[in-house]
């Protein structure tokens, strides 16, 4: 179950997004159970600062997601410093809310690359990678992981947020897909829908009036921690997931139900 001792001893994880929020919670939670963790954020410094925390075992990367290359180079300095890599989480994110009729074409294209075409293309890069491992391992090849992060908006919409909804229901379905399309080489795709108070959400809490009624929508009445959340990752990065794929966990305080 999610929250449990599940080991990650020598697995090496990508994180994307990692010097903050959720990402670095995540990055710091792998690394206690033993992960060697590549911390991207474009933020370098936010990511080197993870680093230090996370000990010798941990690389930081500033490759801005959204284009392939950026993806193929995050692959490429995960292998020449590790030598190989076991799990990616998907997980750099902006957001630029606009209503609908004010939204402009850079605020819609900006969330799209980030989120949705930044999860193809680095989620295309390591199976590029793990594919003709796979393949070679043949039956018993160990389960890798994808895991993918998309939000309450991306599974029930939000006002405001008609790009970051579309980007994050597109994740929604890449997971589904690679999940069938991959599940025959032992890799595990599955996402997270998180409710978490970090850079990104808090600006959302500056009106106590709008606070108020937006809490009324959690049945545990409240954001969750950074650290609250990891730990679903954890158990969607262990082996103890090997059988689960395709899926989407709300870690959300009953947003979503």
């Amino acid at each position: 179950m999610p929250g449990g001792e599940q080991s990650l001893e020598g697995k090496v994880c990508i994180i994307t997004g990692a010097g903050n929020g959720i990402g670095r919670a995540v990055a710091e939670a792998f690394a206690r159970r033993g992960a060697r963790v590549v911390v991207n954020d474009v933020d370098r410094a936010a990511a080197e600062e993870v680093v230090l925390g996370l000990g010798s075992d941990a690389t930081a990367d500033d490759h801005a997601i959204g284009t392939v290359a950026a993806a193929d180079g995050l692959l490429a300095g995960a292998l020449d410093l590790f030598g190989r890599v076991d799990v990616l989480v998907n997980n750099a994110g902006v957001l630029r809310d606009r209503m609908l009729h004010n939204m402009s074409e850079g605020e819609f294209d900006e969330v799209i690359r980030v989120h949705l075409k930044g999860t193809w293309a680095c989620g295309r890069a390591v199976v590029r990678h793990w594919r003709p491992l796979a393949k070679a391992e043949g039956p018993g090849a160990p389960n890798r992981k994808i895991i993918n992060v998309t939000s309450a908006s991306g599974l029930i919409g939000a006002v405001g947020q008609s790009n970051y909804a579309a980007a994050k229901m597109g994740v929604v379905g890449l997971t589904k897909s690679w999940a069938k399309e991959l599940g025959p080489l032992s890799i595990n795709v599955n996402a997270i829908a998180p409710a978490a108070l970090t850079g990104m959400t808090e600006p959302l809490m500056s009106d106590p009036q709008a606070a108020a009624k937006r809490l009324d929508r959690f049945p545990l009445g409240r954001y969750g921690s950074p650290d609250e959340i990891a730990p679903a990752f954890v158990y969607l990065a262990s082996d103890d997931s090997d059988y689960v794929t395709g899926q989407t966990l709300c870690v959300d305080g009953g947003l979503v139900i």
